[in-house]
């Protein structure tokens, strides 16, 4: 008897334990189609003397356009760094960026365009595959100018 009142518990505990729900789930390839690059931020990071990694946020305001597939990001350095860092920093050789992207797509860097939140080359236009979670794909090409 003892045997059938467990085995009725875990049945019962199956039963109301697990889900039926079919309908009523996000589905993300149908949500979420964007494939674009909405917005970004440009750092500088360098080795204080005491060898501690340091980072700062440069001043910035965006282009975007969307016909051409262009994300543009001007900077102006300001008070924001001394001098040397100032002139390492308009090498935009080791310069910071990071983007962000449409809900639930991904990005990924073309040929040698440098991995987003790392240092990386900047002095150029850089290419990026962003896929949306539809499948949709856009290439944009990111440029890093001065405002002056």
């Amino acid at each position: 008897m003892k045997r059938y009142i467990i085995s009725f518990l875990a049945l019962l505990s199956m039963v109301c334990f697990t889900s039926c729900l079919t309908s009523g789930i996000d589905d993300p390839e149908k949500e979420f189609d964007g494939a674009d690059i909405t917005g970004g931020q440009i750092y500088y990071r360098w080795i204080d003397a005491a060898g501690n990694v340091q980072q700062k946020r440069i001043a910035r305001a965006i282009d975007i356009d969307d016909e051409e597939q262009v994300f543009t990001i001007l900077y102006a350095i300001g008070t924001t760094l001394d001098e040397q860092q100032s002139q390492d920093f308009e090498t935009l050789k080791k310069v910071v960026v990071t983007l962000d992207i449409s809900t639930a797509a991904i990005i990924k860097p073309l040929g040698d365009s440098p991995t987003l939140g790392i240092p990386g080359d900047w002095s150029k236009p850089n290419q990026y595959e962003v896929t949306a979670a539809d499948g949709t794909k856009k290439v944009w090409t990111v440029v890093v100018e001065s405002y002056y």
